[in-house]
């Protein structure tokens, strides 16, 4: 199924909004939980793949901020990345890869970010913060290398969090689509800070996070050495390409 709304969704699923209390731009709250019935996930809209739900709900995104599908089968197709622990990632060079943290950013706006979670992960998170929260956090990691920044969100993602300006998604299984244009601005890393702990010694084995970036797809982007072509969809890519061309997001 390649055609569908935010609206087709929620006719049929029970949405939860404002879900994490995040504020866009100084705005109204931003966010949605979408929970889909069991016996509807496998359907063919449910069952679609990442670029579709990024692409038919493009609007919903650039509105919502982040939308997530707890529980919802991942569809691996055409992945990008697949993100394990640390210690799995000891063979690569990206820090994407094998660091514990990462500086708050966006990835390729304004095209979204699609995350797959395929089970729970016990000690990472990705922390999504605002726009004023994340200038704030690079300002004061300016001066501070990379290997001392799991010390420093040791700090800011508690504090972030208890002031309701920052929150931790892919912890547990399911889809998350996340914006990174102007519409909500928020910006989003990898963290080790789960539950308010800070994991000093992550486990060295974790359930594993896809990603899904359009630009990324059709770049052919090599982020880690060992992805292969398990997945790959050649089809599926000539589809995004000729939507990315005809859309000229901006």
């Amino acid at each position: 199924m390649e055609h569908f709304t935010f609206e087709d969704i929620a006719r049929e699923c029970r949405v939860e909004y404002g879900a994490h209390g995040l504020t866009a731009n100084g705005g109204g709250r931003i966010g949605a939980r979408v929970f889909v019935p069991e016996e509807l996930r496998a359907t063919p809209l449910y069952s679609s793949s990442a670029y579709t739900f990024m692409q038919q709900l493009r609007a919903a995104i650039f509105e919502h901020g982040l939308i997530e599908f707890p529980e919802l089968p991942v569809n691996r197709r055409n992945h990008t990345l697949a993100q394990r622990a640390p210690a799995q990632h000891a063979y690569s060079a990206n820090p994407f890869l094998t660091g514990l943290c990462q500086r708050l950013h966006q990835d390729t706006p304004p095209f979204p970010t699609a995350f797959w979670l395929d089970g729970p992960r016990r000690a990472s998170a990705t922390w999504v913060a605002t726009a004023r929260a994340a200038a704030e956090f690079s300002e004061a990691a300016r001066h501070v290398p990379d290997h001392e920044l799991p010390a420093l969100h040791a700090q800011w993602v508690p504090k972030l969090i208890g002031e309701g300006r920052a929150t931790l998604v892919n912890r547990t299984p399911g889809l998350l689509l996340l914006d990174n244009s102007d519409a909500t601005r928020l910006y989003h890393a990898r963290t080790n800070v789960v539950d308010g702990e800070h994991q000093a010694q992550p486990a060295p084995t974790d359930a594993t996070l896809y990603a899904f970036n359009e630009p990324g797809l059709l770049q052919r982007m090599q982020l880690d050495e060992r992805r292969g072509t398990e997945h790959f969809c050649e089809a599926e890519r000539g589809r995004i390409a000729a939507f990315v061309a005809r859309e000229r997001l901006r």
